[in-house]
Parts: structure tokens; C-alpha cells; sequence
């Protein structure tokens, strides 16, 4: 998992180094934000995560997913698109090789995460799948094939799953795209099993729809109703 964060996040950087102000300045996947809107949040992202694993105050009292991410973005424009772009470049490349590098006695350390206090390898997993989809929100609108790996896919999306997962209420048990997401009286488990799903762009796609970009019916045509209604718990709540 750390590699493959380390690989997204070198190769997402390239890509990012060479936009030019015009392309910074088109609309993202994400409906408020341009693309270097993305790449604002992007670095305000990496800058929480060096606080937090370092134990130092956290620049916010209170963190809604819904509305935090979007006025640090907006209290960020000031800067220019250009040093923004720079900045993330930079930012992700630092992120890259201090994840990727991590020695396996880190892994348990206490962290935190939208999902409250969380072992440190699990806040790693979290910046994982919210960059993963970013690099989407970014850079498929102007039109760049972003690359689908296998070895980025599987962990986001079972991270995905996990925190669908926390707002599902009733007792779940589904394979999804070779994950299988269990909720019950216990904690919600989320672990691969054999894949299910054609190919691993159906993967990324499915983790869109998951994350609230695309139609979860498109994504998952053959989905019980009834599942499908709860795989779309965390998309209502960023939506509510």
C-alpha cells in the first residue's frame, strides 16, 4: 500500500508539473473548484497530515468533510495558480518518499482521520483514496488518460467500502469489485477477496461513484437495489 501511494503520488506529480495557467484554471470534477482548486486541497491535505503526525495542535477546531476542505481552498486563492501548482508538485514528491519510506514499526502509531483516532497506516490509507480520486477530479477533465493500477485501486477502494461501511445501519454482508464489506454488531470490515470486476478501470470507476463523481447505477448495473441504496451513504452525506 505505501509503495503503490508513494507511485500515485510521483506520477500525479509529473502530470501536475507540466499544466499551464489555462489548464489550472478549468473546472474540475469537483463543481467549486478548479483544478488548482484540487491541487489547494491537495497541499492544505499533506500539511494537515505532517501536524497530525507529528503531534502538534491541529489548525482547526472542528472538521466537517462537507465544508472544512472548501473554505481552506477559498481562503487559499490568493495565491497564485502557478505557485500553487509548484507548491503541490513539491508537497506531493516530499509526501511520496516520506509514505513510501516508512518502516514498519510506524505503522501502529496513533493518528487521526475523518473517522476519528485511527492507527497511523489507516490516516495513510485515507490520504490515499482522497488523492487517488483527486488526481481523477483533476486531470480527466482536460482530457489526460490517468493511469488505473491494480496495486492503487484495490486499497482505495477497500478503504471506500469501509467508510460507506460506518453509515450503513443495518446488517450488510457484499462482495463489491472483490472487496467484501461487512457490517454488523462489530467493527466494519473491508477485505479483498477474488475479483470480481472485468477490469481494474471498472474499479476506479466504481470508486467514483462510491466517492460521489459518477452514477453508482452506472457504475454497478447489477447491484441489488436494495445494497445499492446503502453504497450510497457516504455520496448522500457529502451531498446532504
Amino acid at each position: 500500500m505505501l509503495a503503490a501511494y508513494a507511485q500515485h503520488r510521483h506520477r500525479f506529480a509529473a502530470e501536475v508539473a507540466g499544466l499551464d495557467d489555462d489548464a489550472l484554471a478549468q473546472r474540475s470534477r469537483c463543481s467549486e473548484w478548479s483544478v488548482a482548486d484540487v491541487l489547494r486541497h491537495g497541499c492544505d491535505v499533506d500539511q494537515w497530515m505532517h501536524v497530525i503526525w507529528a503531534g502538534e495542535p491541529l489548525p482547526f477546531t472542528t472538521f466537517d468533510p462537507r465544508t472544512t476542505p472548501n473554505e481552506w481552498v477559498i481562503a487559499h486563492r490568493s495565491i497564485p495558480d502557478p505557485e500553487v501548482r509548484d507548491r503541490y508538485v513539491a508537497s506531493a514528491e516530499g509526501m511520496a518518499v516520506e509514505v513510501g519510506d516508512s518502516p514498519r514499526e510506524r505503522w501502529s502509531l496513533p493518528s487521526l482521520s475523518p473517522l476519528g483516532f485511527v492507527p497511523w497506516w489507516l490516516s495513510a490509507l485515507h490520504i490515499f483514496w482522497d488523492s487517488l480520486v483527486h488526481e481523477r477530479d483533476a486531470l480527466l477533465p482536460l482530457g489526460v488518460e490517468v493511469p488505473v493500477v491494480h496495486d492503487e485501486t484495490l486499497p482505495a477502494l477497500a478503504y471506500c467500502l469501509a467508510i460507506v461501511g460506518t453509515f450503513i445501519h443495518e446488517p450488510t454482508d457484499a462482495v463489491v469489485a472483490g472487496v467484501r464489506l461487512t457490517v454488523g454488531e462489530g467493527p466494519v470490515i473491508s477485505e479483498p477477496e477474488a475479483a470480481t470486476a472485468d477490469t481494474d478501470t471498472d474499479v476506479a470507476t466504481i470508486i467514483d461513484a462510491l466517492s460521489g463523481r459518477t452514477s453508482l447505477e452506472d457504475a454497478l448495473p447489477e447491484c441489488d437495489p436494495q445494497l445499492l441504496d446503502r453504497l450510497g451513504a457516504l455520496t448522500r452525506m457529502f451531498h446532504s
